[in-house]
C-alpha cells in the first residue's frame, strides 16, 4: 500500500483528500480514538492504520527473530547471561544517551552496571536508570496514571536533566516545547501539547489505549502507536526520547521477552534519521493520522537491531561451545581437579561475553558458593600453570591468558 504522505506529493488537492476519504473509511481501517493536531492548520485528524500483508510479515518475522534469540539465550550457562545482560543493558543506555546527547561511554556505563549488579558501594552514575532496566528484566508493572508517567521519568533521567529543564507543572511541564528539524537548520517541526491540563488528559488516553484488552489492535502495533504519540505529546521539556523508549521496552516484552526488548535504543540510533524521519512524517498534515509509515519504520528497526543482537549472540556461544571442548580437552588440565576446570569455564564465559578485565575471587566465590580462601588456591595453581593472569590490585582481577584459545 502506497503511503498517504507519498500520495501527497504526486495528487492535486482535490484527488489527496479523496484517496485520504477513501482510506479513512476503508473497511479494514483501524480508527485508533486519539487525536492529534498537525502545526499551522486547523484541522484534527484521528490516528488510524490500514492492516496490510508487508505488516504481517514484519510482525512474523520480528516473532521469529525475538524467539530464536530467546532459544540461544536460554542455552547459555548462567555466567554468559549475567554477563550479556550487563552488556545489553550498557548498550542499551549508551545509545538512548546518544540519541539524547548526554556525553557518556560505554565503559563507565558498564562499570555502573557491575556495581549496581553486584552491590559495590562506589558512586555511580545513572544508577537510578540501570535499577530501572534491571526491573524491567524482572517484574515491572505498566504504567496506569499520569503519575506512573512522571514516576518512571524521574527514574530515567535522574541527575542527568538541567535544573532548568525539569517539570515545573504538578506532573509535567506546564509551557511551550518545540521540536526542532535535527539537521541544524532551526526549522521548528512540532509543538508539544499545551496546557499541562491537555498533556494529562491525552496522556490518560494513551494509557487507555495501551492497556485496553481489545484486541482488535496486536501488541506490538499497539507500541509503534504509543511510541509515537508519547512524541507527539511531549510531555515534558527534555528527557522525553530515553522515557518513551524505556516504556515502549516494558510494553514489548510482553511479546518478545525481557531480553530482546534491549534493542530498541540500539536500533533507533543505529538508524536514526530514519527513526526522527518518521516522527515528523506522521506529524505533518502530509499524513493525516496514517500510521502506516511510522509503524513499519518502528518494526523494520527492531528487527535490524534484533537480527544484530542476535548475530552477535550466536557468534559468542559458538566461541564459548569451542572454548569448552579446549578445556575439557588440553592435556594440561587433564591432571587437575574438575573444580580448576569449572573455573576456567567460567573465565572462559568472562572472556567472551564481558569487554572488561576479569573476575575477582569475591566474583568467583559468589559464583561458585565457594570460601574465597578455596577460590584464591584453585586460581594460583590456574596461575602457576600459565592458564590464567592477574591484572592489577586490590582487587585483582583474573581472566583466562591472553592467546589461550587462539593456540
Amino acid at each position: 500500500m502506497r503511503y498517504l504522505h507519498k500520495i501527497f506529493y504526486e495528487s492535486s488537492a482535490s484527488k489527496f483528500n479523496r484517496a485520504y476519504e477513501e482510506r479513512f473509511n476503508f473497511p479494514s481501517t483501524i480508527r485508533l480514538g486519539i487525536y492529534i493536531k498537525p502545526m499551522d492548520q486547523a484541522n484534527i485528524y484521528e490516528l488510524y492504520y490500514v492492516p496490510t500483508n508487508k505488516m504481517i510479515s514484519l510482525i512474523t518475522e520480528l516473532y521469529t527473530i525475538s524467539m530464536d534469540f530467546g532459544t540461544t539465550f536460554k542455552n547459555l550457562p548462567k555466567v554468559a547471561q549475567k554477563q550479556f545482560i550487563i552488556e545489553c543493558i550498557s548498550e542499551e543506555l549508551y545509545n538512548t544517551n546518544e540519541l539524547e546527547g548526554i556525553r557518556s561511554s560505554k565503559e563507565e556505563i558498564v562499570r555502573s552496571t557491575k556495581d549496581i549488579l553486584f552491590n559495590r558501594k562506589s558512586k555511580k552514575r545513572f544508577e537510578s536508570m540501570i535499577k530501572s532496566y534491571f526491573r524491567l528484566l524482572d517484574d515491572f508493572e505498566y504504567p496506569k496514571t499520569p503519575k506512573d508517567i512522571r514516576t518512571i521519568y524521574d527514574d530515567i533521567t535522574q541527575g542527568e536533566i538541567d535544573p532548568q529543564e525539569l517539570p515545573d507543572g504538578e506532573i509535567f511541564r506546564k509551557d511551550v516545547t518545540y521540536i526542532l528539524k535535527k539537521s541544524g537548520s532551526g526549522k521548528v517541526i512540532h509543538q508539544g501539547i499545551t496546557p499541562e491540563l491537555e498533556i494529562n488528559k491525552l496522556m490518560g488516553k494513551l494509557l487507555e489505549f495501551m492497556n485496553s484488552d481489545d484486541l482488535q489492535v496486536p501488541n506490538i502495533i499497539k507500541v509503534a502507536i504509543g511510541h509515537y504519540y508519547f512524541g507527539y505529546i511531549h510531555p515534558f521539556y527534555d528527557g522525553n526520547g530515553r522515557t518513551s523508549r524505556f516504556i515502549s521496552s516494558l510494553y514489548l516484552s510482553k511479546d518478545l521477552g525481557n531480553i530482546s526488548t534491549l534493542s530498541l535504543s540500539r536500533g533507533c540510533n543505529k538508524y536514526k534519521t530514519k527513526y526522527l524521519e518518521a516522527f515528523e512524517i506522521t506529524n505533518s498534515i502530509r499524513s493525516r493520522g496514517e500510521m502506516n509509515s511510522f509503524i513499519e519504520v518502528f518494526l523494520e528497526i527492531l528487527i535490524e537491531a534484533l537480527k544484530q543482537m542476535n548475530a552477535e549472540l550466536k557468534e559468542k556461544s559458538q566461541l564459548l561451545n569451542m572454548a569448552f571442548k579446549k578445556i575439557n580437552s588440553d592435556s594440561i588440565l587433564g591432571n587437575v581437579p574438575q573444580g580448576h576446570r569449572d573455573l576456567m569455564f567460567v573465565l572462559a564465559q568472562n572472556h567472551f561475553f564481558d569487554s572488561s578485565s576479569g573476575l575477582t575471587a569475591g566474583e568467583l566465590s559468589g559464583i561458585f558458593e565457594k570460601s574465597a580462601a578455596t577460590i584464591r588456591k584453585i586460581v594460583k595453581d590456574l596461575l602457576e600453570l600459565s592458564l590464567v593472569e592477574q591484572r592489577g590490585e586490590r582487587p585483582a582481577y583474573f581472566c583466562v591468558r591472553r592467546k589461550y584459545f587462539e593456540e
